[in-house]
Formats: structure tokens, C-alpha cells, sequence
């Protein structure tokens, strides 16, 4: 039988063919197709916004506009890299927002827009009536509570010049648009809240889940979001050309391919982050057992990590004194405030560390983690889709 100080660098070897796997240069390459417009304007928002704009730039004629990213990479000549924040709008998001709304209004012919996640943070333009603080305190209530991205996206383009098709409007035409999906069942009007997809209009549930995460929502923001002109855009046509389970494939492809069994879970991992870890231990097989998504984990406390890293840390305590190896992986390399992408557990990862409880309690697993040199980091990895988790037993 493989020791498990093999089947961990397996595991990583997997991880890092997964990444590849969903490397949006060459999918938004291959995606677009011969293009060859003139005058094509590119919008990119999102974590991979970078790589796609590379990958459109093989198949256009000089395309100019904005690509909106987290850090300073070479963008194709004529398009312009703005930094935003991430995972509360800052500053630069909101100097984002404003140059992504003036590139829509001045395109003068035809508008790809290239989306992936992270881009409801770094992109920002409040509709009139609201502030910058207002948007940032939602944000940061949001993000930390625990609430369903389904609940914050809808938050977010109630408050949003962009969001919710809101560069539609701006440009006063359809958008074309290309995504690359980190959520749950790849709904593009989701990915970086659907800058290019109209919406729905439901101010009162958007203020309802505000109220219930104990927000206070004044009246002249209330007023402000019952004007939902900002989410009359036009539709246009969407391709998801990658997501979570492109990469969970890429994972389960490989490992057969070295004679190691391997299935991908159906479905999505989802809801409480301890309830779906539960589901997943319980209906893997054997061999490995892959599975994608974005469950939930409100969090408390100043500790260091994520869902990853906190998924990992329980995984380590179900794990103990067995041979079996946990993998619970950010693909866009960024677990929660931690600096790594999460981690790779084994049977003797908590006699390495000793009682992991007071690390849950504060939500410090990826500081317990780095203890017991578990942690995997890899930096930016330039894409984003749902996280994944791997069990080899």
C-alpha cells in the first residue's frame, strides 16, 4: 500500500493539473474562436481577468478597453489594467467601477466582456443615493456572516451601478459575454454579481437580508434601491466556458490515468460548511472522491484562514490515527485571510499539533496548520472556480 507521505504529494501533483486544467488564457482563447472584429472594446473583471484578456487578444484585431484585476500582471497593448480591492471594495475598486462604466459608455462598436470571480469586490459604482461606506460596511457584514453568495450578490446589485446587468445599460446595448464560474451550478447573473446580465428586481428582499444580518438601512438607501433602473439592461449572449467541475474532472482524468481510482461527486458542495464536509465523508468511496462548490462558514474571532482551512482542520480531526489523506483546495490560491490556498491533512496531522479546538473556536486553522506544516500555498493562481476537496482512502 502507497505511504501516505506519497499519497500527499499525489494529492498536490492533482491540485496543480487541476489549475491547469482551468487556465483561462488558453480556454478564452479556444472559446472565442477566430474573432477578427475591428474595434472590439474587452471588459475583464474578476480574479482571471488578466489571463482571459491575454486569451481574447490571440483572436482580435487590436482590441483596446479595461481589464480589471487584484495585482499588476502584462495585459495585451491598448488595454487598460486598473487594480481593485478584494474581498471588501476599497478604494481602488470604486476608481474601477467608474473607469469600467465611462470604457461601456464610450465603446462605439461592438463590447466582449470577460468575467470571473472575485469581480463584485473589485469592480464598484454606487447608484445615486448610495455611499461608498455604505457599500463597504455591507460588504463587510456580508462576507463574514455567512450568508448565501445567492443573498449577497442580490445585496450587491440592488446597490450597484454595474451590478445586475448594470453595464448594459451604460452602454445602451447588448454585451457578449465570456465567464469563467466559482459558484455553485456556474449561474453566470452569480459571477462577480452579472455585470452584463440583467436582473430581477427585488429591493425588499435585498433590504430583508440586510435587516437580518442586522444592518441598518436608512431611508434614503431605501428609496434609493426602489429605483431599479440600473437593472434594466439588455441581454446578451453568455458562455461559461469553465467551473468547478472542469477542474474536479481534470483532477479525477489524472488520477485514473495513474491507475488510481477516482469518481467526482455529483452535485455541488453547498449549505453549512460542517454539514456538507459530514455529506462528503460519508458518500465518498474508495480510492479518491472529488467533489467542487462554496459552502458556507460564518466566521468570528481574529484568527487566519478560510473555508478551506477550516474544512481541513475538521476533516484532520475525523481523520485521526487512520491512513486516510484530506485536500481541501482554493483554485484561485487565496483561502479566506489566510496567505495559502488551504491545506493537505492526514491521520497524525493533530498529534503533530494537539487539540485543534480553541483554533476552530477562534477561527485560526490556518494558523494551526501552519504549525503542522500542512498548509499549501501557492500564490495568485490567475483563475478562479469553486473550491474542491479531495479524500483518498
Amino acid at each position: 500500500m502507497m505511504d501516505v507521505t506519497s499519497r500527499r504529494e499525489i494529492v498536490r501533483r492533482l491540485l496543480a493539473k487541476a489549475v491547469a486544467a482551468v487556465d483561462p488564457e488558453p480556454l478564452t482563447s479556444e472559446a472565442l474562436g477566430a474573432q477578427g472584429d475591428q474595434g472590439v472594446t474587452l471588459i475583464a473583471i474578476g480574479k482571471a481577468s488578466i489571463a482571459m484578456s491575454r486569451g481574447a487578444s490571440r483572436r482580435m484585431s487590436h482590441p483596446t478597453g479595461v481589464c480589471v484585476s487584484l495585482a499588476p500582471d502584462r495585459v495585451p497593448e491598448g488595454i487598460e489594467l486598473v487594480i481593485g480591492d478584494h474581498p471588501i471594495p476599497g478604494d481602488g475598486s470604486f476608481h474601477a467601477g467608474r473607469r469600467v462604466l465611462e470604457v461601456a459608455e464610450r465603446a462605439p462598436g461592438k463590447i466582449i466582456a470577460l468575467v470571473s470571480g472575485g469581480g463584485s469586490a473589485m469592480c464598484e459604482h454606487p447608484i445615486t443615493g448610495v455611499t461608498r461606506e455604505f457599500i463597504r460596511e455591507v460588504n463587510e457584514v456580508l462576507v463574514s456572516s455567512g450568508a448565501s453568495i445567492a443573498q449577497t450578490n442580490l445585496v450587491r446589485r440592488h446597490l450597484s451601478a454595474i451590478k445586475g446587468g448594470g453595464l448594459t445599460v451604460a452602454a445602451e446595448k447588448a454585451i457578449e459575454t465570456y465567464v469563467i464560474s466559482d459558484v455553485c451550478g456556474a449561474d453566470p447573473s452569480v459571477i462577480a454579481s452579472g455585470p452584463t446580465i440583467p436582473a430581477a428586481a427585488d429591493p425588499e428582499a435585498a433590504i430583508s437580508v440586510m435587516v437580518e444580518n442586522g444592518i441598518d438601512v436608512p431611508s434614503p438607501v431605501r428609496d434609493a434601491m426602489r429605483d431599479t433602473s440600473h437593472l434594466n439592461g439588455r441581454a446578451g449572449p453568455v458562455h461559461v466556458i469553465a467551473d468547478g467541475h472542469t477542474a474536479a474532472k481534470a483532477i479525477a482524468e489524472s488520477a485514473i490515468s495513474k491507475d488510481i481510482p477516482a469518481s467526482v461527486m455529483g452535485g455541488w458542495l453547498a449549505g453549512p460548511l460542517t454539514t456538507a464536509l459530514d455529506e462528503f465523508m460519508m458518500q465518498s468511496g474508495p480510492g479518491l472522491t472529488i467533489a467542487t462548490g462554496e459552502p458556507e462558514l460564518a466566521v468570528a474571532g481574529g484568527g487566519r484562514g478560510g473555508r478551506n482551512t477550516h474544512a481541513a482542520l475538521l476533516a484532520a480531526q475525523m481523520l485521526a490515527g487512520t491512513d486516510l489523506v484530506f485536500a481541501a483546495f482554493a483554485t484561485d490560491g487565496a483561502d479566506g485571510n489566510s496567505s495559502s490556498a488551504g491545506a493537505i491533512v492526514d491521520g497524525v496531522t493533530i498529534s503533530r499539533g494537539g487539540d485543534p479546538r480553541a483554533a476552530l473556536e477562534r477561527y485560526d486553522s490556518a494558523g494551526y496548520l501552519r504549525a503542522t506544516g500542512d498548509l499549501v500555498e501557492t500564490g495568485p493562481t490567475g483563475t478562479n472556480v469553486s473550491d474542491l476537496w479531495v479524500l483518498w482512502q
